[in-house]
């Protein structure tokens, strides 16, 4: 497993391979020890990228920028030697990217250190080997390197991760990322999880049509977690990756542990209601992909008559590789959705459709984001 971590200058990705390095065994350990982790703990090399670098060449930093791209390919052609390491990289300075596609095709899993531009500013500020980055519009440079990362990540059928805490803006306590790099290293996998959904949607399908529909505030209207009042502020990013769904499906397990699953049922059918506009979109061969609560979606499942997808590796990636590989397989992909989490899956499908709330307003996570080609509903 080679994972990479990547991230402006000033983000903390050394801090987290120093923490990895120094004492992540005792991190995991006392997570394992508290029933937080269950499976085995992979032993991980650290590699730090500038260093490799500059063992190659020292004079690295005086270079020209074609020679040091030769370094950076050079680097990553070395690495394709070695296995089961993270290290840390830069997507691009500024404007110029400097991502090759040596690094693309040598790493399994893209990790992305996200801060708010607001903190990043203050940080790189304070940093005499980092201040001439401030010229820079700071959050647009951040955006243009998740977008280009994920898109390589979509294209090469690769895992891609944001990282980030949007209660703070930033990691106080890096346990969380530890405990998320430990669940990548023993077989977590967006990507791997959308194949094994999608193969299950070709054997059960009889046509060359498939219909894919999101669940929360697209079947029903509705949000369910909000059904049972569990509330989580993981999604405030928007970057809805794996590491979201997956803060996301520990939080609510903790909360479903404390709820009287007697009332499940009461919560439901007082609580619930179908969106009868999307309902008339349900062909033979209709499926649901949820992020939503499993508990809930598993009995709407059985009342409609519909095989439904979920859990801690049901994100936006997941999605879009779904209907990016029943298309592969010569199907007619019809997708319906109403918020960025499903924002992929609707641009990659041959119909995609928005699902507007009751008020007929689009979802604010939609906003500023080009939605040519799709479709209201």
């Amino acid at each position: 497993m080679r994972i990479a971590l990547y991230g402006l200058p000033t983000a903390g990705k050394t801090f987290i391979l120093d923490e990895i390095r120094r004492g992540a065994l005792q991190i995991l350990e006392n997570l394992q020890n508290q029933g937080k982790i269950s499976q085995e703990i992979p032993h991980l090399e650290v590699l730090q990228g500038s260093y490799l670098l500059k063992q190659l060449a020292p004079n690295f930093e005086s270079l020209s920028e074609q020679e040091r791209n030769q370094i950076r390919i050079k680097l990553a052609q070395n690495l394709t030697k070695k296995d089961d390491f993270i290290i840390d990289g830069h997507y691009a300075f500024g404007e110029q990217v400097v991502f090759t596609k040596a690094d693309g095709a040598l790493y399994d899993v893209f990790l992305y250190l996200y801060i708010s531009p607001e903190i990043l500013k203050e940080r790189i500020g304070q940093s005499s080997k980092n201040q001439r980055y401030l010229k820079y519009d700071i959050k647009s440079w951040q955006d243009m390197e998740i977008e280009g990362l994920r898109t390589y990540c979509h294209k090469n059928n690769k895992d891609f991760y944001v990282l980030d805490n949007p209660a703070q803006g930033y990691f106080s306590d890096i346990s969380v990322v530890l405990e998320f790099i430990n669940k990548i290293l023993n077989g977590f996998s967006c990507y791997k999880f959308a194949k094994k959904c999608a193969d299950i949607i070709l054997q059960k399908s009889t046509s060359d049509t498939i219909s894919l529909f999101d669940g929360d505030k697209t079947l029903i209207l509705e949000d369910s977690n909000e059904i049972l009042g569990c509330k989580t502020q993981v999604f405030n990013g928007d970057f809805y990756s794996g590491f979201q769904s997956w803060r996301h499906h520990c939080e609510l397990t903790k909360f479903i542990k404390n709820l009287n699953r007697r009332n499940l049922g009461e919560l439901i059918s007082k609580n619930l209601s179908f969106n009868r506009k999307v309902l008339d979109g349900i062909s033979k061969d209709s499926f649901i992909l949820t992020s939503g609560v499993c508990e809930i979606w598993e009995q709407i499942s059985k009342q409609i008559n519909m095989p439904f997808f979920g859990g801690m590796q049901m994100c936006a990636d997941t999605k879009f590789f779904i209907a990016k590989i029943l298309r592969e397989n010569g199907k007619n992909v019809i997708a319906y959705g109403d918020g960025a989490n499903d924002y992929f899956m609707l641009k990659e499908s041959n119909r995609g459709h928005i699902v507007l709330r009751k008020s007929g307003n689009m979802s604010r996570s939609l906003k500023n984001i080009d939605l040519e080609g799709l479709h209201f509903v």
